[in-house]
């Protein structure tokens, strides 16, 4: 991840019509000292349990590259590449330790990319595929010592430099232990999880276990257009970030950008003037997938919809989109490789 202001990073990066409304998205121009009322919030944070594994993110060795005994409704994120000089595959491992009972699982949702060598680029294919309306969920039962793997059933293999991000949601009925690997193409993963080591985190501390996945902001009051606009910053240090423990080490652990962490903003249009909408990556260059939410519908938006990114320049950002008076959702979640925080503005 690379924050380029305000966070820790360690990613390379390679390259860079919203319902009741009456245009679509554009590039727009915000510059750095924009004037902006702050707006206030009513903040809750509830949800599934975030696996959080990003560290190392270059991995120059096969390992454990991050594992939890977890039960429940469990979110692992995960943004991992192979920087050996020939292929390896990773793999996402759940387990049941239960001598006595079987575990059920049930994935939820899921946004894996393909293989790639552009970061930006397999980040923002995992959002679109995380945030799609259709879902197709999995189910299954685990008993004493059985197991299963969650990218296709026998890991992905990665090419050297390539990078593999994702998010997946699931639920599990008993605890189970879950493990991120990365091994030979050909290793037995059941063997290769009992025996191999943990790998140490690089110096990017970004990993852990966070309660509470899901962050959700109610506006105090309404937006409109009256001459000043409104902001909103998020995934940023004046926010604060997710707190946890690495289940490896034991260890305090803060989740620097809050990837994984699934954002809604609920907020309402008054007055009888459209308010744009507009998505400020004020850390930089931004590549992701959100969901704007209506009474109207749900609609799944690139962002942006016009390039692979936005941001590559301070000033940039980019207008979703004229909204109607009424209530609204957006939904989004800070994607792999991408720089934050970033800013809503409605103007």
């Amino acid at each position: 991840m690379n924050c380029r202001k305000l966070l820790l990073g360690a990613a390379l990066w390679l390259g860079c019509g919203v319902f009741n409304t009456a245009a679509a998205q554009s590039a727009v121009t915000i510059p750095e000292d924009y004037t902006a009322r702050e707006v206030k919030a009513d903040f809750v944070a509830s949800g599934p349990r975030l696996l959080f594994s990003d560290s190392p993110e270059m991995v120059y060795q096969t390992g454990i590259l991050y594992r939890d005994k977890v039960q429940g409704a469990v979110r692992i994120f995960f943004h991992h590449v192979n920087a050996m000089n020939s292929s390896k595959k990773l793999a996402l491992l759940v387990r049941n330790e239960d001598q006595l009972r079987p575990v059920a699982y049930t994935i939820k949702r899921r946004g894996v990319s393909q293989p790639d060598y552009n970061y930006m680029n397999a980040g923002k294919k995992a959002e679109r595929d995380y945030f799609a309306e259709e879902q197709r969920q999995e189910q299954g039962a685990l008993g004493f010592g059985r197991s299963c793997e969650l990218l296709g059933g026998r890991g992905v293999v990665l090419s050297p430099n390539e990078i593999v991000t994702g998010m997946i949601d699931l639920e599990l009925t008993r605890p189970a232990q879950i493990s991120v690997l990365l091994c030979e193409p050909q290793t037995d993963l059941e063997i290769f999880n009992d025996s191999a080591a943990v790998l140490p985190m690089d110096e990017h501390p970004l990993r852990g276990s966070f309660a509470g996945g899901d962050w959700h902001y109610t506006l105090k009051n309404s937006v409109q257009r009256d001459g000043t606009p409104y902001k909103l910053k998020l995934a940023g240090a004046d926010e604060g970030y997710a707190k946890g423990v690495d289940a490896t080490t034991g260890l305090a652990a803060e989740n620097y950008g809050n990837y994984g962490v699934v954002y809604q903003v609920d907020f309402t249009v008054a007055g009888d003037k459209p308010v744009s909408l507009v998505l400020n990556p004020i850390g930089g260059a931004f590549a992701g997938y959100g969901v704007l939410q209506s009474a109207q519908g749900r609609r799944l938006l690139a962002l942006p919809d016009y390039d692979l990114c936005v941001g590559e320049r301070f000033e940039d950002a980019v207008d979703l989109g004229r909204l109607k008076p009424g209530a609204y959702s957006f939904i989004w979640s800070p994607p792999g490789a991408s720089n934050l925080p970033v800013e809503l503005i409605w103007r």
